[in-house]
């Protein structure tokens, strides 16, 4: 798919890297500048402070998932782009809370719906994801952990006195499995895989 470039700010590209590099002066910086306004939407459409508290870091992680992404382009203002996904998160809030008086954020008509869906589909599935990870036990979440930030099989074999690595593979590949198992067990898998 082409994506056509919208001008931006220069300070959008420092903000998109402060994001990557996970830079908490930049996460300051787009609290302070761009939270008033998503709060004032929210408690304009019927919601309070935790909503919109909630709303704002659900959507900071959806957009901080889409980011990390080494395709991701930015196709609009930063500000354009968080204002559209925290307005699709509410507005999913409020359908299924039943809630109908929502009035659209203006600022995002520009902004390609598809790139809103994404965004906020990938904070439903890192969320469901995490849920599942949950349910393991706490045995195979640390493996898990340990595995995923790195760190190398012998040591993981020592930290749990594992008498192998070939131990420790097996059990890390039978905790993965399980995982999958709740994953695809659980009917909302099938609502979250049939988006795409």
């Amino acid at each position: 798919m082409l994506r056509v470039r919208i001008s931006k700010s220069l300070d959008d590209d420092a903000l998109i890297q402060g994001i990557r590099k996970g830079r908490k002066r930049t996460l300051l910086h787009i609290y302070k500048k761009y939270y008033p306004d998503i709060r004032s939407h929210i408690l304009k459409n019927s919601g309070s402070e935790n909503d919109a508290q909630d709303v704002f870091q659900d959507a900071m992680m959806a957009i901080f998932q889409n980011i990390t992404n080494k395709d991701f382009e930015l196709t609009c203002q930063y500000k354009t782009y968080l204002h559209a996904v925290s307005s699709n998160i509410w507005r999913k809030k409020l359908r299924n809370s039943k809630d109908k008086d929502f009035i659209e954020y203006e600022d995002a008509s520009h902004l390609a719906q598809e790139e809103i869906d994404d965004a906020v589909l990938t904070l439903e599935r890192y969320q469901f994801y995490q849920e599942k990870f949950k349910e393991l036990s706490e045995k195979c979440q640390q493996i898990l952990k340990m595995y995923l930030s790195g760190v190398h099989m012998k040591n993981i074999a020592e930290h749990f006195g594992f008498a192998s690595v070939s131990q420790t593979q097996k059990t890390k590949s039978t905790c993965n499995e399980n995982l999958i198992k709740l994953i695809e067990k659980d009917p909302e898998y099938q609502t979250l895989i049939g988006y795409e």
